[in-house]
């Protein structure tokens, strides 16, 4: 379930690296105020865009908005404006954020605000546009109660946008064909086993990814290529990828992510749109839109399950649905498994 809104401007501001998962610059980020069916306001979608594209192009900002928000009960908008301004006494971009303004006003958007924030540094001086008396200090971002959510639930926030990225970098190549050397005949296995109906190599297939899911939880991820390849391997059965969907705790689920996105980085092309689904589904499911979003772009041919995940963030889904579905056939699946019996 999104986080209930009851933070202050300031408070709001200092949650934002926590939002995307690193600290922005030059940029303006927007989230959204949506209100749900029990009638509480919840942070919905948090969008970044470059801030020079967005004031030179508002148009790309208005449209994308739109299309993820316009069909929702979105109470307003409040952006960040993230931008040195030491070289002037003005808040920057003051007139294009007024066309912005204008043009959002004109898709729909009726309450939005926009402040100014040099940097996010505790201290720093943050401002309102429309209300030069509404000006306040920020609060430390690394104090965030949202922050301190994320980092207890196995997220990193990362320092800019660079280390961020850095993430969905492939490792080199060779690595990535000595894997698929060791992964396929593995991968072979793991088939017949399915088609043969061998639950008990199953189980212990499922156990290894279990145990690699716990070993993340402590900030251990493999490295040894055997290792890594026994787990893209086993993770290449639809049976035993559905049923790591979505872990049980939230601690368990931040490993899983991390876990799937080191996978992601090693697997040969056979297996990447598979580990690029798992990664994709669990992240949207955390409320981690940026890493969905991102690793779905960088697949060149994805699932269904991946295609999926892209609509659920074009919408703007809600994630309790979803949430809920998953796990529930993520748990028969890992019952019909664990608790069969052999004929």
């Amino acid at each position: 379930m999104p986080e209930q809104i009851y933070l202050t401007d300031e408070n709001l501001l200092a949650a934002i690296p926590a939002l995307l998962g690193f600290t922005p610059t030059n940029s303006l980020v927007i989230v959204a105020a949506v209100e749900h069916t029990d009638g509480s306001v919840r942070l919905g979608r948090t969008t970044r865009f470059d801030l020079d594209l967005a004031v030179r192009l508002p148009r790309v900002v208005v449209a994308d908005l739109s299309r993820a928000l316009g069909d929702q009960p979105v109470q307003r908008l409040i952006g960040a404006v993230v931008h040195d301004t030491s070289a002037t006494d003005d808040l920057p971009y003051r007139s294009q954020l007024h066309q912005l303004v204008h043009q959002l006003h004109e898709s729909g958007f009726t309450s939005i605000e926009f402040l100014h924030v040099p940097s996010f540094t505790a201290g720093a001086t943050w401002s309102c546009y429309d209300a030069a008396d509404h000006t306040g200090t920020l609060p430390d971002p690394a104090a965030s109660p949202i922050t301190a959510d994320r980092v207890i639930n196995g997220d990193r926030i990362y320092s800019n946008r660079d280390a961020f990225l850095a993430q969905f970098v492939p490792a080199p190549a060779d690595i990535r064909t000595c894997i698929a050397a060791l992964a396929d005949p593995i991968a072979e296995d793991v088939q017949a086993e399915e088609l043969a109906g061998d639950l008990p190599r199953l189980r212990r297939r499922l156990q290894l990814i279990d145990d690699a899911v716990t070993a993340a939880t402590h900030g251990r991820l493999p490295t040894d290529h055997h290792e890594i390849a026994e787990l893209i391997a086993a993770l290449s059965s639809f049976l035993l990828r559905d049923i790591h969907l979505i872990q049980d705790t939230e601690q368990r689920c931040g490993a899983a992510q991390s876990l799937w996105l080191h996978l992601w980085r090693h697997a040969p092309a056979r297996y990447a749109p598979t580990m690029t689904a798992l990664t994709a589904v669990t992240a949207y499911l955390r409320k981690d839109g940026s890493v969905a979003g991102l690793i779905i772009q960088r697949d060149p041919r994805p699932t269904k399950l991946s295609q999926l995940v892209r609509r659920w963030i074009r919408e703007g889904a809600e994630f309790t649905a979803p949430h809920t579905s998953i796990a529930d056939v993520a748990q028969q699946l890992r019952t019909a498994l664990t608790e069969s019996t052999e004929r």
